[in-house]
């Protein structure tokens, strides 16, 4: 597969490096931004120097070629723009979350990815970590029976030098968010939403409360945290999982703990995960989809976009 990178900074340089692994995968070209405004508008010259791939600042040209797909990894304000561009050449689209500004925008590219018959992949690369994959897994074989609560954080902080201008609900949230959707439920009802800002954005920090699947689920996105932290606990009436950090990070650990009644100590098993494998592992997802022109799940972004949409309006 061909394919092409356009916008390859912090994101759009981990797959660059992580896909060049892929055999059967080259990647053409890395489009770089014209005017350079930022220091990481200098990485994708130096990735695409580093990996022997071609540079260009002529989007419109290198869409235009023979390459089957485009990863798109600017920022969300361009998505619609350069979504639409990129799906009527008819080229397959692997576009980082969220998938636009708005459940509207995302709508349009969805459509317009099923008129020009491509796939159409909204980046959640945390549904392809490895630790992350094994809690679904123990889940699915219902290990810890039925399920009581879902609770996700997920923070960072960043609120000052984040770029993407569209607030950690919609930028780090959405990932906690596509989770539940992935472990538990699409279809919720919101029971709370208490958001702040504190420093930059209409949202810098939040707490979603919500019940999907007759599941409680609760979610902490924020910016203004000062530290990186990943936390996901899952509870049934068997037992719990949980994801305790992620890879990139050093060290991610997965613990199943199975009841003992009546009240005794959990029997625990663990598994621990010091690699990354996600942005790989979603690349051949991608990749694998379109191989076998299996182009089921174009809807997943605009679901989670949607269901954003439904959070902000509600006790702002």
């Amino acid at each position: 597969m061909r394919v092409a990178i356009i916008g390859c900074g912090n994101i759009g340089s981990k797959r660059a490096v992580a896909i060049s692994k892929n055999k059967k995968t080259k990647i053409e070209y890395i489009v770089g931004r014209k005017k350079k405004i930022q220091k990481k508008d200098y990485l994708a010259k130096k990735i695409a120097k580093k990996l022997n791939i071609k540079y260009s600042t002529n989007r419109t040209k290198v869409i235009s070629t023979g390459i089957d797909s485009v990863i798109l990894s600017t920022q969300p304000n361009l998505f619609l723009k350069f979504g639409k561009e990129i799906l009527n050449k008819k080229k397959h689209l692997l576009i980082e979350k969220p998938l636009g500004l708005n459940s509207k925008e995302a709508l349009k590219l969805v459509n317009i990815a099923k008129k020009n018959k491509v796939f159409l992949k909204t980046g959640f690369n945390l549904r392809f970590d490895d630790g992350i994959m094994l809690a679904k897994k123990l889940l699915t074989k219902k290990n810890i029976g039925k399920v009581y609560f879902f609770k996700i954080e997920y923070v960072n902080g960043t609120a000052k030098s984040n770029k993407n201008r569209v607030g950690s609900m919609s930028d780090i949230g959405s990932h906690s968010l596509n989770l539940f959707e992935h472990f538990i439920s699409k279809n919720f009802k919101i029971i709370n939403n208490s958001s702040q800002k504190n420093e930059y954005f209409k949202d810098d920090n939040g707490f979603v409360t919500l019940r999907g699947n007759k599941v409680l689920g609760f979610i902490h996105h924020s910016f203004v945290r000062w530290e990186n932290k990943f936390f996901l606990e899952i509870s049934g009436e068997k037992g719990s999982i949980i994801v305790d950090s992620l890879p990139k990070w050093g060290k991610q650990i997965v613990t199943l703990s199975k009841r003992v009644l009546p009240s005794g100590r959990p029997k625990k098993k663990r598994w621990t995960f010091k690699k990354d494998n996600s942005w790989l592992n979603e690349w051949n997802y991608f990749k694998n989809k379109i191989e076998k022109k299996d182009f089921r799940g174009i809807e997943e972004g605009f679901i989670t976009m949607r269901n954003i949409d439904l959070i902000k309006k509600i006790n702002r």
